[in-house]
């Protein structure tokens, strides 16, 4: 059960108060330490809780502090981040980067056992069995060094619908507009007008767009819009951090790997330079909130592996000249990162396949229907039924693939990308039509 401890900030003669969790980490080896982290469940509750109210305010403190407070990307960031607690309830993010955390029974074993209550269900800790060549090929990516194949592994994983080219001015004119007013509030009137024109019109304006019936590119703004929002509080939620962990080192006497350790796991990425473009290595995430931080902190084979690394005698000399990436120990920690984001993957696949099966086969044009084999990957047979309609890729002819669907009363809305050149279509699966499909497939499957 983990304990909890308030740490409090001042900076320009304001006191900022955070509510830590913190537990003890098993390093392996002897080697103990304890974590501390921010309860991300109330991260993405309506209001946010004290935490985000403190992390958004503190950031600007500093902001201020540093005489920075003119300048358009730090009013930018400001924006935005005071735009989460609007959207941060919203699902639809996923559809742009997948970070949902996973169901409680997602990949665990359940047990009956009676008690003096009856039989009651225990949950034991998921387990995870990553396929040898996936290992494999996930190894030779970190054996590559290159930063943009893991990069690009990350947005394989966990990117998703993003505007194509011709609509890409328009969507970047939105984002100008809502930004854009907010920071006109703000120079006009400070955090009083900017909070009005956020909970007023842009709040009505979100709202409007959530309740559906809009254009489909509507509603892919207002998901990349709500993503940029998460993406500007996780910079808040990282500064906090760089100064919170000194105090933890310094009043409450935390060993030095586990100091690292943070400074690894509550860290934000900024944005690189290479090849001309400008790339965010994890799109603007910080691990600790990422759900495949959860891989990692109940594997003790892993949290190993990070040891060796934030233990490192040499540590601090390769952070301080920039060159961790001549350890083979960095790329060891690099690599259990990626086979844990791969693991949570396939993991979160997994359940929506079983969920996909239960709304569809559950829903009132199949729910008779009692001798499916609930087995059959039902993401599988979308794909062949609208192969077998006709319907392929609008813009190369390609076969589609499943990606995510929203559950109506007659008809079930399903996303697909194209597996040879990513565009995304939504098609409208009839249940009736698509039920025959699937009986039809299982039973010849079975015969």
């Amino acid at each position: 059960m983990p304990r909890t401890k308030t740490i409090e900030l001042t900076k320009n003669s304001r006191s900022f108060t955070f509510e830590l969790c913190h537990r003890n980490l098993d390093f392996g080896e002897g080697n103990h330490g304890e974590y501390y982290w921010m309860d991300g469940r109330h991260f993405r509750r309506s209001s946010g809780g004290q935490n985000l109210r403190a992390c958004i305010d503190f950031w600007w403190a500093c902001v201020e502090e540093a005489e920075d407070s003119e300048d358009v990307a730090n009013q930018l960031n400001l924006v935005l981040a005071e735009c989460y607690p609007l959207v941060n309830t919203s699902r639809a993010m996923q559809s742009v980067f997948l970070d949902a955390h996973l169901h409680i029974k997602a990949d665990r074993k359940i047990s009956l056992e009676t008690g003096s209550q009856g039989k009651t269900e225990k949950i034991v800790e998921r387990t995870y069995n990553l396929p040898d060549e996936e290992y494999s090929r996930i190894r030779s990516i970190v054996d590559s060094r290159n930063i943009l194949e893991i990069q690009n592994e990350l947005i394989r994983l966990f990117s998703g619908v993003q505007p194509s080219g011709k609509d890409l001015p328009k969507f970047q004119e939105a984002l100008r507009h809502w930004t854009g007013n907010g920071i006109v509030a703000f120079r006009k009137g400070g955090m009083q007008l900017l909070h009005e024109y956020v909970d007023g019109d842009l709040k009505k304006q979100i709202t409007k767009y959530r309740k559906g019936g809009v254009d489909e590119n509507v509603r892919l703004f207002l998901n990349l819009f709500s993503y940029e929002s998460k993406v500007a509080f996780y910079l808040c939620y990282a500064n906090a951090w760089a100064f919170i962990l000194p105090i933890l080192e310094d009043e409450h006497g935390l060993n030095e790997q586990s100091i690292r350790f943070m400074k690894m796991w509550h860290h934000q990425n900024q944005p690189l330079l290479f090849e001309g473009r400008i790339h965010q290595i994890f799109s603007g995430q910080v691990l600790s909130l990422h759900p495949l931080s959860a891989l990692v902190l109940t594997d003790p084979s892993t949290l190993s592996v990070i040891n060796k690394w934030v233990g490192h005698p040499d540590y601090q000399q390769l952070i301080d000249s920039n060159n961790e990436a001549t350890s083979k120990e960095y790329w060891d920690v690099v690599l259990t990162i990626l086979v844990a984001a791969n693991e949570y993957k396939q993991s979160h696949q997994r359940w929506e396949e079983s969920r996909i099966n239960k709304e569809i086969i559950s829903s009132p044009t199949v729910e008779n229907a009692t001798n499916t084999d609930r087995n059959h990957s039902v993401a599988k047979y979308l794909e062949a039924y609208v192969a077998e309609q006709g319907l392929f890729c609008q813009g190369c002819s390609g076969f589609l693939k499943y990606k995510d669907h929203e559950v109506n009363e007659n008809l079930c809305p399903v996303i697909f990308q194209c597996q040879t050149c990513d565009n995304i279509r939504k098609i409208n699966v009839d249940y009736a039509n698509f039920k025959d499909h699937f009986f039809n497939s299982t039973n010849e499957e079975d015969s």
